[in-house]
């Protein structure tokens, strides 16, 4: 129900390029981070538990298709009332409401971005769960362009920051701002892959239920073709960002993982779409999309930390108290 490695993966991805990207670019430009320990803990949190509404309140409208599609691991209806699913939406969606007046209050800033953001895509996931999910294409790409904002909503806070220093140091600050929209990029590109496999994995309680995905309305084997050709997109990226590390000077064991845990992954899942006939196969396509969604975390980085292991302890510490 929680879905633990997604939301540790929305946690990480916006941890990642803000501490070890963003942040020590602006402080090496001069310049003056305005989030502090507190404040990124609270945005951090915000975005987690707007990840965790959705994923209930769109377990509770797929209760159905989910007891078709996969009954062992379906909750809301088979150990939990749906009822429930509602209050505990409403509360944790209260809670982030909450979370973006503090972060209001903490910043202050002048359009007061957390009080129409939070709220904001906490609506849109509820028109995706309610209406947009059950549409050809518009939902895979509405829920992938949230999941790409996941690592941009860290430069709100630091809009003025990034603005000052851009002036004194513009090659370091713009080569920081392009690493997040690259993380943006990353997200929006393998989330839309995630999400069309889904749709091909789950036909059979789609169409039972009245969701009309792509796969329903046009069959698995028509939809497989923009799968796959989102699998090419995916894999060319994946390339061009190889080669962009080789020019660069990437380190070797990158290189090497990047080519491992990004690329052969990416390109097989195109070769299993292409060449699916049931459901085991876009079951396996599916974990090879998590394969890379979170390699790409890491890989990203340009630059690592000398001890990550401590600096992640450090934080999650930090975090929980």
């Amino acid at each position: 129900m929680l879905r633990l490695p997604n939301l540790v993966i929305v946690l990480l991805t916006q941890y990642l390029p803000y501490w070890y990207v963003l942040r020590p670019a602006l402080l090496k430009a001069g310049g003056i981070p305005l989030l502090t320990q507190h404040t990124f803990n609270l945005i951090a949190a915000a975005t987690v538990l707007t990840t965790l509404a959705g994923y209930i309140l769109n377990d509770y409208y797929d209760r159905h298709m989910d007891a078709m599609n996969r009954p062992k691991r379906a909750v809301w209806g088979r150990v939990l009332t749906p009822s429930f699913a509602l209050i505990f939406y409403g509360v944790i969606v209260g809670a982030v409401h909450w979370l973006a007046f503090l972060i209001d209050q903490e910043l202050r800033p002048r359009d007061h971005w957390p009080m129409w953001v939070f709220p904001g895509i906490s609506f849109l996931l509820f028109l995706y769960a309610w209406v947009f999910k059950c549409t050809a294409v518009l939902g895979n790409l509405l829920v992938s362009a949230l999941c790409a904002l996941v690592p941009v909503v860290m430069l709100l806070p630091e809009q003025r920051a990034i603005w000052l220093t851009s002036f004194v140091q513009p090659d370091i600050v713009h080569q920081a701002v392009a690493l997040v929209w690259l993380y943006a990029l990353f997200a929006f590109l393998s989330n839309l892959l995630r999400e069309q496999i889904k749709d091909l994995e789950d036909f059979q309680g789609d169409a039972a239920c009245g969701c009309n995905t792509l796969a329903v309305l046009k069959g698995p084997r028509f939809a497989k073709k923009p799968a796959g050709m989102t699998g090419l997109l995916l894999s060319l990226f994946i390339s061009l960002l190889l080669v962009f590390w080789q020019q660069t000077g990437a380190p070797d064991w990158q290189l090497g993982a990047g080519a491992i845990l990004l690329l052969l992954p990416a390109i097989y899942t195109t070769v299993i779409l292409y060449r699916a006939e049931g459901k085991p196969d876009f079951t396996r396509a599916s974990f090879l999309v998590k394969i890379v969604m979170f390699a790409g975390v890491f890989l990203l980085l340009r630059t690592w930390p000398d001890d990550i292991l401590s600096a992640a302890q450090s934080y999650l510490a930090t975090f929980q108290k």
